[in-house]
Formats: C-alpha cells, sequence, structure tokens
C-alpha cells in the first residue's frame, strides 16, 4: 500500500505510463487525469467514472493497479502530489541576478530550460549520427504529425531542407496518408507525436513502413502506440505536467535535436 507522502511525482508519473500501457479502460481513466489532473481532488469516484465513461470497479482497479486500496487513497497522494509540484514551481525563479523578470515569465523560462535539459540527457548521439546517415542517403523523407507535433516536423524540415536533405512535411491527414503509400525501401518517414497516441501519425508509419520505408518516431513516450509502427524512436522529455492543449513544450526540445541532427549532417 502506498503513503500519500510519496516522492514528487511517483503517481502521477504511474498515470502517465497507464494512458499509453494501460487496458483501454485504465487508458481512458489515466489520460482523462492527466489531462485535468487539478479536478481530481473535488471529484468523487461516480464522478469520475461519469468523466471517463467508466464504472466504479473499473476506477477502484485503476487505482488498484497504481499501489492503492482505492481511490481515496489515491486522490490523496494524488493531489498531494499535484499541490507539492505547484509550490516547487512557484519558487523555480531565474534567481537573483534576473529580478527583475516576472516570477510567470522565470518559471515558464526555467521550466522549458528544464526540458531541454532533461531531453539532452535521453538522447544518444551515436543513434542521431545513425539517423543523419540514413538521411543523407535517403532518396526521399517525409514527416508528419498532427496538431503541435505538425509544428514540430515543420522546423525539423525548415532546419534540414537547407542541408540538401530532400525532406517535406504535413500535418493535413489526407495528404500524409497518400505520401505514406508513395514510400518505398529508398525512402524515410518521420512521425512526431508528444503523447505517442496520434492514430493519425502511428497510421502514417504504419503505412510507410509497410512500403517499405525506414521509420522513425520521435516521442516523450517509450511505449506507445507509435513506438510499435518505428524502426527507431528517438525520445525526447516528458518531464513536467502533461501538457495542455495546443502546449509548445515540445518546440524547444525539438530545436535541440534539430540542431544536433543538422550539426551530425554538417560534420558528414
Amino acid at each position: 500500500m502506498k503513503n500519500a507522502d510519496t516522492s514528487p511525482t511517483l503517481v502521477r508519473d504511474g498515470v502517465y505510463a497507464l494512458v499509453t500501457s494501460g487496458p483501454s479502460s485504465q487508458s481512458r481513466i489515466a489520460h482523462y487525469i492527466a489531462q485535468n489532473p487539478e479536478v481530481v481532488g473535488d471529484l468523487s469516484i461516480s464522478e469520475l467514472a461519469r468523466h471517463t465513461n467508466s464504472g466504479d470497479a473499473s476506477i477502484v482497479r485503476f487505482c488498484r493497479t497504481l499501489g492503492f486500496s482505492g481511490f481515496r487513497e489515491f486522490r490523496m497522494a494524488f493531489t498531494g502530489e499535484i499541490e507539492r509540484d505547484k509550490a516547487r514551481r512557484a519558487t523555480q525563479y531565474l534567481g537573483s541576478d534576473d529580478e527583475h523578470v516576472r516570477p510567470e515569465i522565470g518559471n515558464l523560462s526555467a521550466a522549458l530550460q528544464h526540458s531541454v535539459a532533461a531531453s539532452a540527457r535521453l538522447l544518444d548521439y551515436e543513434q542521431i549520427e545513425s539517423v543523419a546517415k540514413r538521411l543523407r542517403g535517403a532518396t526521399r523523407v517525409e514527416a508528419f504529425g498532427m496538431g503541435v507535433s505538425a509544428v514540430c516536423a515543420e522546423l525539423l524540415t525548415h532546419r534540414l531542407v537547407w542541408l540538401g536533405i530532400p525532406i517535406h512535411s504535413t500535418g493535413i491527414v489526407n495528404i500524409g496518408r497518400g505520401l505514406a503509400h508513395g514510400l518505398d525501401a529508398s525512402t524515410f518517414a518521420i512521425g512526431i507525436s508528444y503523447e505517442g497516441m496520434s492514430e493519425e501519425t502511428v497510421e502514417f508509419l504504419r503505412t510507410a513502413r509497410d512500403r517499405g520505408a525506414h521509420t522513425l518516431a520521435i516521442t516523450t513516450r517509450a511505449k506507445s502506440a507509435i513506438t510499435e509502427v518505428a524502426d527507431e524512436v528517438l525520445l525526447l522529455s516528458s518531464s513536467g505536467p502533461w501538457p495542455e492543449a495546443g502546449s509548445a513544450r515540445l518546440m524547444p526540445s525539438m530545436a535541440l535535436l534539430s540542431e544536433c541532427i543538422a550539426g551530425c549532417l554538417k560534420g558528414s
């Protein structure tokens, strides 16, 4: 049995893991909690069941999967983590040398810097060199993502096209589907999905791989739908709270990865 006074993100990390690795009912519950952490403390088990199209028994099983006896114990631990995390982030200012910076801006800057640093620790330079070599040898490269991940695909495309890589990106489903069908063994397909759950991006990579293309997934979730259809995976940081809809938090880490790949290409 867990204790409500557990480590700062242990419970939340468990919730995040179930979003992509749990059974469908538990994944649905975990996804709702990840997207709405602030409201969990005010919900009853029946209310959470209604919001997640589940039953009370499913909520209890979800909590027990995470090591809690039931919803009440889980709710206490989870909300405790949220409050401790808010208090910690409230003191993450840039420092005394930046007293002119508003705390709200300082906190955002610190969070983005932390995310980039966490991504840097995840990246394997030898793998990036291998990706760069494949990019250089590909007759055609297609990058695809949805929403902010589409912007990340554009960022990568903009950086690499100036280095002579025949890369193109789109965030339009029908175009992406058509492009994937036109790939072959001489091509390279890149799918970008923050949570690794985008059905459209998964389908893009699956089709590209079926056509013989080498497939690369860029995501923050090592075990997710997108990683199952990729020949290789590049992980970026998922530190911090679950991203809000439209959040651009992945983009600084994507810029880091793009510059790393560009550096390898220029050195090759």
